[in-house]
């Protein structure tokens, strides 16, 4: 009797342990990421986004605002800079997955860092949900300080190099084509 009480409580602690973990995989609402790991100054990329609608009720959707946080401003020309709306006018249902993709261009001025892209998706009904919003990031490669004279302080270097060997060379080639010197008596005879 002993023996079966606790079998008994191994056995419920053990189906306690392991049915959370036997639970299905719930996606994240939005998801971002990019074609590449890495962009240089005025480099194209793509944006994929995914919208999962893991809210319990349909939703319509109105649009999703893309806002890449370092690249904002003010343009007297192109007006506000570092921002995408895509216009969806959709309703979806639960469970639902909306996805689509967009291009940028990472910008070549001052602007060109890496940076945190927010996506915000405008719900308008129910009206008690009014945005849901997700994160992605864009990596932007930075060319290291100094970087550029180094490079050309060892292109001077090396060709400081060549000059010096060709310098040598001709010392050496010289050196060995001198015609041997005689001494009196030899010449004499």
């Amino acid at each position: 009797m002993k023996s079966k009480v606790i079998l008994l409580i191994a056995l419920s602690l053990l189906i306690s342990i392991l049915v959370p973990l036997s639970g299905a995989y719930t996606p994240n609402t939005i998801t971002a990421w990019t074609d590449k790991s890495q962009y240089s100054p005025g480099d194209t990329g793509t944006l994929y986004i995914t919208f999962y609608n893991n809210m319990g009720r349909t939703l319509a959707i109105d649009g999703i605002t893309i806002v890449f946080e370092s690249w904002q401003s003010y343009d007297s020309n192109n007006g506000w800079l570092g921002n995408q709306t895509i216009n969806v006018q959709r309703a979806f249902v639960i469970g639902e997955i909306y996805y689509n993709t967009t291009r940028f261009q990472v910008p070549t001025d001052g602007r060109a860092n890496s940076t945190i892209v927010t996506i915000t998706v405008k719900v308008t009904e129910p009206v008690d949900v009014a945005t849901i919003q997700g994160e992605g990031y864009v990596t932007v490669y930075q060319t290291p300080r100094y970087q550029e004279t180094i490079v050309t302080l060892l292109t001077i270097l090396l060709v400081l190099i060549i000059v010096c060997t060709a310098i040598i060379s001709a010392t050496l080639l010289i050196s060995a084509r001198r015609p041997p010197t005689t001494s009196k008596s030899e010449a004499k005879q």
